[in-house]
């Protein structure tokens, strides 16, 4: 009887450490599951660096009146484009580990491998250096072990630890290349429409009439390059706040029962959930 008696409080004392430890993970999860969700984001942005180009191109084709069948040399921008998005998948794989794992899933993501020649590449202000390939295969060799070495919640503490400094680098750069180089572009795109319908309106071979179509045209292009701001600002904030809720995480990686570290994910959770609405607004 005395042995039963210890068994079934043995048994209630490991069920409540079990449900213990999942009540912890709900926080972890609900924050990478927002911050997944909203790094997802990056799919439905209309906009990059070749889109940006063409239509430079274009614009410079009608206001010198050239009608050409050439296309426009748009290579380095569409490397730009692909090297954003090499970015953006390992940020999404890791991100989607974390969210399985702490759902007590396998993680079943793998990063193909990074081509060699994308080391020292550089367009403008936009440079993929050493630091930045070495993050891709650190993040890409921890999904691999999350894969064929059968993580679950339990190793949750080594895959964060791990991953951190890494996603650290890789979010800096997306973030830096969508809301300074890609916004900086937008930006110029907008100084060159301003001087070219202002010298419209000057015109005086142009009717009243047509001056005011042209004004119209301008501030119509003009609010679509203010809505892709608009969305790539919002979506570097959103990174800004994965970067900051994965570093307190990481962090508190040892003592995530606490209740302020469970408050601290919770608030990160929500913040990120704001920053994904205000996104969907702009859409």
């Amino acid at each position: 009887m005395k042995r039963l008696f210890f068994k079934i409080v043995l048994f209630v004392v490991l069920l409540n450490a079990g449900l213990t430890g999942c009540v912890s993970l709900k926080h972890v999860s609900g924050f990478s599951s927002e911050s997944l969700e909203s790094v997802r984001k990056f799919e439905t942005i209309d906009y990059g660096f070749r889109q940006n180009c063409l239509e430079n191109c274009n614009n410079r084709k009608i206001l010198d009146l050239i009608i050409s069948s050439r296309d426009c040399d748009c290579k380095a921008d569409e490397k730009a484009d692909s090297v954003t998005l090499i970015i953006y998948h390992a940020i999404k794989g890791y991100l989607t580990g974390l969210t399985n794992l702490t759902n007590n899933n396998l993680t079943n993501y793998k990063l193909d491998p990074l081509s060699g020649s994308l080391s020292g590449f550089e367009l403008g202000s936009i440079r993929f250096e050493k630091s930045q390939v070495e993050a891709y295969s650190a993040i890409s060799k921890i999904l691999l072990r999350a894969f064929t070495d059968k993580y679950r919640s339990h190793k949750i503490k080594e895959y964060v630890k791990a991953g951190n400094g890494p996603l650290k680098v890789l979010i800096g750069f997306l973030d830096f290349n969508l809301a300074e180089n890609l916004t900086g572009k937008l930006n110029v795109q907008k100084e060159l429409l301003k001087d070219t319908y202002f010298d419209l309106t000057k015109d005086p071979t142009l009717s009243t009439f047509e001056k005011r179509k042209a004004v119209e045209a301008y501030y119509q292009q003009i609010g679509n390059i203010d809505r892709q701001q608009k969305e790539l600002i919002t979506y570097s904030k959103s990174l800004k706040k994965i970067a900051f809720g994965h570093q307190e995480l990481a962090d508190n990686i040892d003592k995530l029962s606490k209740k302020e570290i469970k408050e601290q994910l919770t608030q990160c959770a929500s913040d990120i959930q704001d920053l994904i609405s205000a996104f969907n607004k702009i859409k």
